[in-house]
């Protein structure tokens, strides 16, 4: 996964004058982003549906800051298998990468708009902002936890237990404390939602029937989802007691 700026700890909510001062003051039309970088960078470039963002070993020249839609990160294995890493929404960056070439591919799930910064301007965003740089160890550390989060699903939890853990995981995007009745939207495919989840489309489709028929989500239009029951479907995304009621 990429950092997300936008929601790491901070002790304030505005940018440090720091970073007021690194880049020029936008202007009037540009709309503001979301997240500590928000709203330098380049005019917003747009990517349609499944439009390719950059591929896996292009050139690292920039980072991107989401500014509104959702993107799908995968790496592909020579046979054409592919693993979704992660969904990014707005607030989120991608394109980080230690080397020179970008570790991952990066493709559009919905349009979306996209801020570029350069490395240089990057690089300079961080030299010159303190607080910027603790924002970015704390959000690099709240991913490593999801990589170990996602390292368990893979490894050790059932189909429904998996996707449990990706609705409360997609509704904790909205809401840290998510309530019965709650509602989240689920632009990606089944077959994104599969290839994220380590498993086949059919068995994604049967996990949804699962959870739909013992009344944990309600499947609305418009590829939305309403979790009716929170407690129990937490309890059944860690392994709990009740869990072997719904496999």
């Amino acid at each position: 996964m990429t950092p997300s700026l936008a929601t790491a700890p901070t002790t304030t909510r505005h940018p440090s004058p720091a970073v007021l001062n690194a880049m020029p003051a936008p202007s009037a039309s540009r709309a503001t982003p979301a997240g500590p970088f928000a709203p330098w960078g380049d005019e917003a470039s747009a990517y349609s549906r499944d439009q390719v963002i950059f591929s896996e070993g292009d050139t690292a020249s920039s980072v991107r800051i989401i500014t509104s839609g959702m993107v799908r990160i995968l790496r592909m294995m020579a046979d054409g298998r592919r693993q979704i890493v992660g969904f990014l929404q707005p607030g989120d960056m991608l394109g980080l990468a230690p080397g020179g070439t970008y570790l991952y591919s990066a493709e559009a799930v919905t349009p979306v708009t996209l801020r570029r910064l350069s490395r240089t301007q990057f690089d300079s965003l961080l030299e010159r902002d303190p607080e910027l740089r603790l924002r970015l160890l704390a959000a690099t550390a709240t991913e490593l936890q999801v990589a170990q989060e996602q390292m368990l699903l893979l490894g050790r939890k059932t189909a429904p237990e998996r996707l449990a853990s990706f609705l409360l995981r997609q509704a904790r995007r909205v809401t840290p404390e998510p309530e019965d009745h709650c509602r989240i939207s689920l632009p990606m495919t089944r077959t994104d939602i599969a290839d994220f989840l380590g498993l086949t489309m059919e068995t994604v489709s049967r996990a949804f029937t699962k959870l739909k028929t013992t009344h944990l989500i309600r499947l609305l239009p418009d590829q939305m989802v309403e979790l009716v029951n929170v407690e129990i479907l937490i309890d059944l995304s860690e392994g709990g007691g009740r869990s072997g009621l719904i496999q």
